[in-house]
C-alpha cells in the first residue's frame, strides 16, 4: 500500500509566545511511503533521490521526547468511516536530534506542520514526513537542539473502528466511544503511548448537532458551528498517559442519570435505558462509598461519567469517564460481578490514573493491586451471603484454567509490549492470591497503608519500588518479604505440595524441580513458611490440612487415607466448607489423580463424583473442578479451546445462570466447542 504526502512552501512564522520557526520550510516535493521505504521526489530539481530504509528504535521515541501538554481538536463522524484532527503537543527535546517521532498507527493526511522553537536562535526547518507501521517521524534540515518546542498539525485524520478498540463506534454510529488500553491511544493522535508518559490533555469535539459529547473532565463549554455541528470544549485533565485520554459521542435521546457522593464528586450514568443506569449508578455510588474511605487520598476530580456500551466485554477505567458493558446492566447480571466490574474502574483511578505503572512490563502489578481492592469491596457489600462465595468462586476456577491451559508456566512480569490478551491471560489471576498472601503475613492495615502511601507520594512506580514497603518484614528464618513477593511475581509455574498424615508425625514435601518460598496456612499453627524441598513435624495428632480456601498459590495432594477422610467428611457436612474450599479441594484430587499421583485414588475418584453429583447445589462450576476427573487425556480441551472462554471469562460468569452443576452455561459453552473439535461434549 502507498501512501502520498505534499510538502509545500507556507513562509515564515512570526515570533508568538515565546516560539518561532517555519511551516514546512522551503521543500517543494511529495513524500512517497511504501510499507518501510521512503523516497523523496524533488520537483525543482527533477531527482529522486535513491530509496531509504526506514529503522525503527522503539526506545528513541521514549529517550528524546518529554510532552507537557496536548491541545487536540477532533470532528467526527466524517462519512461515518473516519474522524480529523488537530493537534498542539507542547514538549521538551532531552537531547539533541535531527528529528521529532512520535507514537502513530493508522494516522494519515497530516497537513501544515510546524515546529516552533522557545529558543529564539533556532528557527526549525521541516524536511520531510516519514509514515511508518507505528511511528509518524519529522525530520528536519538541522539537528535541533535540546529545549522546549510546539509541535502543530493543523489536520490529519483517522478511522472509525468497528470492533472494541481505538475509536470505535455501535448502533450505526450513533454512539462513538473509546478504548485506548494499552497501546491505541496512538490510532486517535500522535503521541508518546506509554504509561509513564504522563501530560495535561485540553480536549474539544466537533460533533453533530442533536448528539452530546462526554470526555475526561467537565464541559467548559459548547457553542454551535452551524446547522450540522456543534463543538464542546473539556476543561484540562490532570497529567494522564495518552491510555486514559477518553471521550464519547451519543444522541441526546441517551438516559442520563446521576447522584452526588458524600465527598462530592457526581457520577452519571448514560445510557440507553434508565434501568440499567439505575443498576450501574446504584453500584457505583455504594463502591466508590467504599473506595474512598478505604483510600484516605483525595482525587483531583468532580464527576465520573460511565457510558453503557452494547457488544463490548468488561470495561475501561479512563480517568473520569468509564466504558463499561452494557450487558453488565442486564438483569441477569450476577449482583457481586457487577459490583466488581464497577468498584475496579473506580478503583483504577487511584491505582493506574492517579499512579501508574512506569511500563507495561509490569501491567499485571496494577491490575493485581486494583482487583485486591476492589474483592474488598464486593466483600463489604455481600461478604456473609452466597453471592459473595460465588464471585470468590468464579475466580477460583479462573486461575485454574489459566493455570491448566492458556498461561502454565508464565510469570507475572510481562514484555514491554504487550496486547490486551496478554493482559487477560496474566492479570487479576494469581497476582490476587499474591498480594492476599502477603496480607495475612503483615495484615491488612500494614498492607493498605503502604497502598496508601504509594499513591500518595507517586506518579508512577514499578515492582521493585513497590516491594520496598515489605523490606522491613521478615520470614522466621531471615528472608525479607520483599524477596518472597519479587520471587512469587517473577517466577512461572504451579508449585505443588505432598502432605502424607502417618501416626504421630505429618510430612510436607515440595514437587517438582523449582523450590518456591510457600506459605503453608494450617489448622494446627505448624510454621506457616516452607523454604526447603521438604520437612516432618512429629507429634503430630490430627490430619494435617494446608492452604484450606486456597488463600495461597499452590496446588495440595494427599496421601490416600487423608483424601478419603476429606470428602468422607463433605459428603456429611458439605457445610462446612465454603465454595472455594469445596471446588479446590475436588480440583486438587482430580489434577494429581490424572498425574497418577493418588495411589488407590480411582476409589476415591468414583466418591467424588457419586458426592458431586448427590450434591450438586453445593458444587456450583463442578463442571470445571471435575474435569481432570471426567476427561479422557486424548480428549483434553486444546489451549486455543479454552483460551477464547478465557478472555471472555467475566463475562461468561457475570450472570447466576452460568454456575448451575453440568447444566450451566460455562458447561454448555465448553462442550459446544467440544462437539465442533472431538464430535462429542466433554463435560
Amino acid at each position: 500500500m502507498q501512501m502520498r504526502f505534499v510538502i509545500s512552501k507556507y513562509g515564515i512564522f512570526s515570533k508568538n509566545s515565546g516560539y518561532r520557526g517555519r511551516l514546512d520550510g522551503d521543500s517543494h516535493g511529495q513524500v512517497v511511503i511504501d510499507n518501510n521505504e521512503m523516497r523523496v521526489c524533488d520537483w525543482q530539481m527533477g531527482i529522486q533521490t535513491l530509496p531509504i530504509l526506514v529503522l525503527l528504535f522503539p526506545l528513541g521515541v521514549t529517550l528524546l521526547i518529554l510532552p507537557h501538554s496536548y491541545d487536540l481538536t477532533v470532528q467526527l463522524p466524517i462519512n461515518e468511516t473516519y474522524f480529523t484532527g488537530s493537534l498542539m503537543l507542547h514538549f521538551s527535546l532531552l537531547q539533541n536530534s535531527s528529528n521529532v517521532t512520535l507514537h502513530a498507527k493508522g494516522l494519515h493526511n497530516f497537513r501544515n506542520i510546524s515546529l516552533l522553537s522557545a529558543n529564539d536562535t533556532v528557527e526549525p526547518k521541516l524536511k520531510s514526513l516519514r509514515i511508518l507501521s507505528d511511528t509518524v517521524e519529522f525530520n528536519f534540515v538541522n539537528a535541533l537542539p535540546k529545549g522546549k518546542y510546539l509541535l502543530t498539525i493543523v489536520e490529519y485524520s483517522g478511522k472509525l473502528r468497528n470492533d472494541s478498540w481505538g475509536v470505535f463506534s455501535r448502533r450505526n454510529s450513533a454512539l462513538i466511544t473509546t478504548h485506548f488500553q494499552p497501546d491505541f491511544a496512538r490510532t486517535f493522535l500522535p503521541c508518546i503511548d506509554l504509561p509513564s508518559s504522563k501530560a495535561p490533555f485540553r480536549l474539544s469535539i466537533i460533533h453533530p448537532t442533536e448528539t452530546i459529547a462526554q470526555s475526561n473532565t467537565i464541559a467548559n463549554d459548547v457553542v454551535v458551528v452551524n446547522a450540522e455541528w456543534q463543538k464542546t470544549v473539556f476543561a484540562p485533565t490532570p497529567s494522564i498517559p495518552p491510555y486514559l485520554l477518553s471521550f464519547s459521542v451519543m444522541p441526546d435521546s441517551y438516559k442520563q442519570l446521576y447522584r452526588a457522593t458524600s465527598f462530592g464528586v457526581t457520577l452519571r450514568v448514560h445510557a440507553d435505558s434508565s434501568i440499567d443506569s439505575l443498576r450501574i449508578l446504584d453500584a457505583a455510588v455504594a463502591a466508590f462509598e467504599i473506595l474512598a474511605s478505604m483510600f484516605e487520598v483525595p482525587l483531583p476530580l468532580n464527576k465520573v461519567d460511565f457510558i453503557l456500551v452494547p457488544d463490548y466485554v468488561g470495561g475501561i477505567e479512563n480517568w473520569g469517564h468509564v466504558v463499561v458493558s452494557e450487558e453488565l446492566a442486564s438483569p441477569s447480571a450476577n449482583d457481586a460481578h457487577v459490583a466488581y466490574v464497577v468498584a475496579h474502574e473506580l478503583a483504577h483511578h487511584w491505582i493506574g490514573d492517579k499512579v501508574t505503572v512506569n511500563s507495561w512490563k509490569w501491567a499485571c502489578l496494577q491490575e493485581d493491586l486494583t482487583d485486591y481492592i476492589s474483592y474488598k469491596v464486593v466483600r463489604a457489600l455481600f461478604g456473609g451471603d452466597e453471592r459473595y462465595e460465588r464471585f470468590r468462586l468464579s475466580k477460583y476456577v479462573e486461575i485454574q484454567l489459566a493455570e491448566d491451559f492458556v498461561s502454565a508456566n508464565h510469570s507475572l512480569e510481562l514484555p514491554e509490549q504487550i496486547d490486551a490478551e496478554m493482559m487477560t491471560n496474566h492479570c487479576y489471576l494469581k497476582g490476587v492470591v499474591f498480594l492476599e498472601s502477603i496480607e495475612g503475613l503483615i495484615g491488612e492495615g500494614t498492607l493498605m497503608a503502604s497502598i496508601r502511601h504509594l499513591i500518595a507520594t507517586r506518579s508512577s512506580f514499578d515492582l521493585d519500588l513497590f516491594a520496598e514497603y515489605f523490606n522491613k518484614f521478615t520470614t522466621p528464618d531471615g528472608i525479607p518479604l520483599s524477596q518472597i513477593y519479587q520471587f512469587w511475581y517473577r517466577t512461572g509455574g504451579f508449585p505443588e505440595v505432598l502432605v502424607v498424615n502417618g501416626e504421630g508425625a505429618t510430612t510436607v514435601a515440595q514437587r517438582g524441580p523449582k523450590l518456591w518460598p510457600l506459605l503453608l496456612p494450617n489448622q494446627l499453627n505448624l510454621p506457616q513458611f516452607m523454604l526447603t524441598q521438604a520437612a516432618e513435624y512429629e507429634n503430630v495428632t490430627s490430619p494435617v490440612i494446608v492452604n484450606l480456601n486456597f488463600t495461597s498459590f499452590v496446588r495440595v495432594n494427599y496421601d490416600y487415607a487423608t483424601w478419603n477422610n476429606i470428602f468422607s467428611q463433605m459428603r456429611r457436612w458439605p457445610g462446612a466448607f465454603s465454595a472455594v474450599g469445596r471446588a479446590q479441594l475436588v480440583s486438587d484430587f482430580c489434577h494429581f489423580h490424572k498425574e497418577g499421583l493418588v495411589p488407590g485414588g480411582g476409589k476415591i475418584k468414583e466418591q467424588v463424583l457419586d458426592m458431586v453429583y448427590a450434591l450438586p447445589e453445593h458444587f456450583e462450576l463442578c463442571d470445571w473442578n471435575l474435569y481432570w476427573c471426567t476427561v479422557a487425556p486424548s480428549e483434553s480441551l486444546a489451549a486455543s479451546l479454552v483460551k477464547h472462554v478465557l478472555v471472555n471469562f467475566s463475562a461468561l460468569f457475570q450472570s447466576d445462570i452460568h454456575y448451575g452443576c453440568k447444566r450451566g452455561g460455562a458447561a454448555k459453552t465448553i462442550n459446544s466447542f467440544c462437539q465442533s473439535f472431538f464430535g462429542k461434549n466433554c463435560i
